[in-house]
């Protein structure tokens, strides 16, 4: 019954049921279950497949985000699955046995293998043979998984539409030959778990379709900037100055065309170079500089501290008012790198207004067309739901325009106006998404302070330290202009200075960021109507806030502009104000001299009055009319105060009431 090389049995396995009594001897019994059999056949299928897929992956020119999804992940997968699978059969499958025949000898759960035995043999070289041609492909299937894992094909196409923005700025920006794992990652085997780990809760949330849109920029996940930015860029060896020109296009039938040359200070901190200068400053291998944020994009910043690292001499500087003891702002804390300027630089979403501007420079022809810059930034900056409707909308809006506005170019620059279109069409593709909510407006970028704050973050003039000093507000610390002088015998001369605005700014306007006139859209008409269209709309009683209370407009409003009263280089007091009514009404001191004073008293004691209403629309009412100025139609002022049941016709005077700064 036994071999002669078997040891006599055990008084335990004498007492265990003997193998003839199960239905199939030794460990074949539990192999021979369903869900082992399932899981060994899935494994087998999958393994087929991996290397089928591998072969096409190495010797055929097919590239596929997809090919390699499947081949380094998904089959992979499945592959674990179905081992996975197999080992839970043969658990469930001893289990039963136990259930059923008692306690099972080794000799009845472990195959007995026999070298001497031929067939014991060639079950040995058939799986060595096995194991031989399955862990190199495992290797090489897991090497080049890691690979793929890092590749942009995986970043930017697997999850197409959750990555579709970053994928398509990636592929516009001058990082374009950079990987993505070059800047996202890094190298080090830490960076690389932490990334892969984040990625997991990442595809778990695109699986579930859980993903905000649009997705927040990673600013608390970036690598630091020394371990990634500075591998190629090396900021101790920035030094000088660099020229760069700008190409503007005005919104005017001619598509006026003007060139602006800019000196940028770039600086560095080589010692060989100088001191420490110009932009890079900020860098300095000497210098630390942290702030403090108070909203999650970074763009809120009240506490700025700068330390010199030879001297020890500290410098905090703060822009809500209080003393460097005081408590520190509640937010996010930073150290200055590359990323907390350079936030956008790869993923760029250009604006309508820069981006018309590029594709007029590079196409001279479609200069020629009337009005094509404003045309083009308007219907490249009107929201869509779906890029379908974009790009359709924006055919047939520039089509329509030429059509009825201009049928000469229509008829004769046929063609130019098709590559507006198309270059209208390309421009949308590349910025605007709209099924991720996405757009030139969805994220800053703090190069520059166009139209975001930008470097105003911090050198807007507000942040000072404990002596009163300001934060360098110099802008020539930066960049210098060149502005081109004419002269008799050499009208190639050029001046270095400041800006100068194309239209002279005075007073509070001169104050102004560029970015709050300026926001990538439609630029603003330049003259008050332009900004102040709220202000406007209510002089002449069309402000649709109030459209259902019929108000009436102001009866002066097509007479009187708005710089008759309003003198831009004085401030906007009704001090100011008042005397300039004299310009006009000063044959009569005794009815007009005051007059704004006691309009402004009875309107700060009417909004007083409604300052304890909790009506949401009386809320909203008293907001519009707040922003629009009570002050620029009075009578319409009274009557949105007497639809709220608060009559604004009170009999004071300027010094009976407290004046309300808001109310202006």
């Amino acid at each position: 019954m036994y071999d002669s090389l078997d040891a006599a049995p055990s008084a335990e396995n004498a007492k265990a049921p003997s193998a003839a009594a199960h239905p199939v001897q030794g460990a074949a019994a539990l192999w021979r279950n369903t869900m082992t059999i399932i899981g060994g056949m899935i494994g087998m299928v999958a393994l087929f497949f991996m290397i089928s897929f591998l072969i096409i992956e190495v010797a055929t020119p097919l590239r596929s985000p997809y090919l390699g999804m499947f081949t380094f992940l998904v089959f992979p997968g499945v592959l674990v699955f179905g081992v996975i699978l197999c080992a839970l059969g043969l658990v469930r499958s001893r289990r039963r046995f136990r259930k059923r025949y008692g306690r099972l000898s080794a000799y009845h759960l472990y195959p007995r293998l026999d070298l001497n035995n031929p067939r014991h043999r060639r079950y040995v070289v058939v799986s060595a043979a096995c194991v031989a041609l399955t862990i190199p492909v495992i290797g090489v299937l897991s090497y080049e998984g890691y690979h793929y894992t890092d590749s942009n094909d995986f970043c930017g196409k697997v999850c197409h539409t959750v990555m579709e923005p970053q994928f398509t700025a990636y592929q516009q920006s001058p990082h374009a030959k950079v990987s993505c794992a070059q800047c996202h990652i890094g190298t080090g085997a830490s960076w690389y778990v932490k990334s892969k780990l984040s990625g997991t809760r990442q595809v778990i949330a695109v699986a579930l379709n859980s993903f905000p849109r649009p997705i927040p920029p990673a600013i608390q996940e970036l690598r630091p900037a020394t371990e990634t930015c500075r591998q190629c860029h090396w900021p101790s060896k920035f030094y000088g100055d660099q020229l760069v020109t700008i190409d503007h296009f005005a919104p005017d039938e001619a598509n006026t065309h003007s060139r602006m040359r800019m000196l940028l200070k770039t600086g560095g901190s080589d010692p060989s170079t100088g001191p420490p200068s110009g932009i890079h400053w900020h860098m300095a291998l000497g210098f630390t500089i942290e702030y403090i944020a108070t909203d999650e994009r970074l763009q809120e910043i009240p506490w700025v501290r700068m330390v010199d690292q030879a001297t020890g001499r500290e410098a905090i500087y703060r822009a809500d008012g209080l003393k460097s003891t005081d408590p520190l702002p509640q937010g996010t804390r930073r150290t200055v790198d590359c990323m907390d300027c350079h936030n956008r630089p790869t993923h760029v979403f250009r604006s309508p207004d820069r981006a018309v501007d590029s594709a007029l420079n590079v196409s001279p022809l479609l200069q020629s067309l009337p009005y094509a810059k404003r045309e083009l930034v308007r219907v490249l900056a009107e929201p869509y739901p779906t890029k379908e409707k974009g790009l359709a909308t924006i055919t047939r809006s520039l089509a329509e325009f030429y059509q009825h506005k201009y049928p000469k170019v229509w008829e004769q620059q046929k063609k130019q106006v098709d590559g507006l279109i198309l270059a209208g069409k390309e421009i949308y593709e590349n910025n605007f998404f709209p099924e991720m909510n996405v757009s030139w407006r969805t994220y800053p970028n703090n190069i520059g302070h166009k139209i975001y704050p930008g470097c105003f973050r911090c050198h807007e003039g507000r942040h000072k330290d404990d002596t009163g000093r300001v934060l360098s507000h110099n802008c020539g610390s930066c960049h210098d202009f060149m502005t081109p002088v004419e002269g008799d015998d050499k009208p190639s001369l050029v001046r270095t200075g400041g800006f100068e605005h194309p239209y002279k700014l005075e007073g509070s306007h001169a104050a102004l960021r560029c970015d709050q006139c300026h926001t990538g859209g439609m630029e603003p008409a330049p003259n008050c109507a332009g900004c102040h269209t709220t202000q406007v709309q209510f002089r002449a009683g069309t402000l649709a806030a109030f459209s259902e209370l019929g108000i009436p407009g102001e009866p002066m409003a097509e007479t009187v502009d708005c710089q008759d009263c309003h003198d831009l280089s004085k401030p906007r007091t009704i001090e100011a104000i008042d005397p300039r009514c004299m310009d006009c009404h000063g044959d009569e001191p005794d009815k007009f001299k005051g007059m704004l004073g006691s309009w402004k008293a009875e309107i700060d004691h009417a909004l007083h009055a409604a300052s304890g209403l909790t009506d949401p629309v009386a809320q909203a009412r008293i907001e519009a009319l707040r922003k629009a100025g009570p002050l620029h139609n009075i009578e319409a002022a009274r009557r949105v105060l007497q639809s709220l049941g608060i009559s604004g016709a009170v009999s004071t005077t300027p010094s009976d009431v407290k004046a309300d700064p808001t109310s202006r």
